[in-house]
């Protein structure tokens, strides 16, 4: 039976080629960026203090501080990615141990709870059959003097979420779901994620009704990913982490020619005609500048001398006046009330939040009812517009 994690769901969502990369086709890079070296070593950290503190063993300061710096020397290696061209390895090094300083002094003597375990692996399933089945790992699973449990998660990340993200965060939420599983005698439990960069710790609760439609969505994930043919790459900000660029349509380009000299760049077919399709559409802009500017006198001279029809040497251009219905836009008078007006007759879903084209649609071809038109017809204007068509003298007299 197949299991997923959180982090196999989230790099769906993400991007799915990355996910077929990584979790179907199993093709595995050896790429560590400093942020997850960074974060793995305060987890380690953090871990040990717990589990000494099980046994009545607490960790002084200095001891915490130099068992992380044991760690990053033990675990450092050169191919560790940096993209952040402006932070040096020390500038992580020491982040890493000021987040450590500043929960110490939050959390110590580490008894403000009793730690149940650390590191613990979680399997579970959302379903009463089995099917949909989940792998987690809780950071610190704890019990508090009242008898309420915590599932506690550090997070070593620079953003920092507001209360409405992490009250909407899957991943706690799905570890609150296989530990009400394993334990059904547990009822009150706290999501706790402590952000280290920041010395903050967020807190959240989820009711019955909520965990249930949790699952039932995670479910309906798993049968979109399980569904799917084709896992089409989507570009984000998250592609600079990306271990796949070389397999990647939206990147393996940039991967092939970043490398190359600089003449046989300039040289390499994709990238001529990038460069020439630019020129070309600088040059489309100004013309197209140009061209409005000729449209408008043509209109003002038809307009003025009252014709239709305007001849050139061998071309000829014809300009059709039209009367167009219009409706209130977003800012305008009127708006609001025709708004409502369309909330009352139930036809709100029915314009796409008042579409106008999908209303002057509507309106023309006579599809409101009768009295719900004429309220509408109040808020509608006309208002001229022109159109031109340029053909040769040649093809209109044939």
């Amino acid at each position: 039976m197949k299991l997923y994690s959180h982090t196999q769901l989230s790099t769906f969502e993400s991007c799915p080629l990355r996910y077929k990369l990584h979790y179907l086709d199993r093709i595995q890079r050896d790429m560590e960026t400093i942020e997850a070296f960074l974060g793995n070593r305060i987890h380690e950290t953090l871990k040990k203090c717990y589990d000494c503190a099980k046994f009545t063993k607490i960790f002084t300061l200095d001891e915490m501080l130099a068992y992380y710096d044991t760690l990053w020397q033990k675990n450092w290696h050169q191919d560790i990615v940096i993209s952040n061209d402006d932070l040096t390895v020390e500038h992580y090094h020491n982040k890493g141990r000021e987040m450590l300083e500043n929960y110490y002094r939050r959390h110590y003597p580490f008894d403000q709870d009793v730690t149940i375990e650390t590191e613990m692996r979680i399997r579970f399933a959302l379903d009463n059959n089995g099917r949909y089945r989940l792998i987690g790992f809780i950071d610190r699973l704890a019990r508090a003097p009242d008898g309420t449990f915590s599932i506690n998660d550090y997070k070593t990340s620079a953003h920092l979420p507001s209360q409405h993200e992490v009250d909407n965060d899957r991943q706690l939420a799905l570890y609150q779901i296989g530990i009400q599983n394993a334990y059904p005698d547990i009822r009150n439990v706290r999501l706790i994620w402590h952000y280290l960069a920041f010395d903050t710790a967020l807190n959240s609760r989820r009711s019955p009704e909520a965990l249930n439609d949790l699952a039932n969505d995670t479910m309906k994930l798993i049968d979109r990913i399980e569904a799917m043919e084709d896992f089409l790459p989507i570009e984000s900000e998250l592609c600079g982490w990306c271990e796949y660029p070389d397999l990647c349509p939206c990147r393996k380009h940039h991967v092939t020619v970043e490398p190359l000299p600089v003449n046989e760049f300039l040289n390499e077919p994709g990238v001529v005609l990038v460069n020439k399709y630019a020129e070309l559409k600088e040059q489309a802009r100004a013309i197209e500048g140009k061209l409005e500017k000729v449209k408008e006198a043509l209109i003002g001279y038809a307009r003025k001398e009252q014709v239709t029809c305007i001849r050139g040497s061998d071309r000829q251009v014809r300009i059709k006046f039209e009367e167009k219905l219009k409706f209130p836009g977003k800012n305008d008078p009127g708006r609001d009330e025709l708004e409502n007006i369309l909330m009352e007759a139930g036809k709100w879903q029915d314009f796409s939040q008042l579409d106008n084209n999908a209303l002057i649609r509507a309106f023309t071809e006579g599809s409101l009812e009768e009295e719900l038109a004429e309220r509408v017809k109040q808020y509608a204007s006309f208002e001229e517009s022109a159109s031109i068509h340029l053909s040769k003298l040649k093809d209109t007299e044939e």
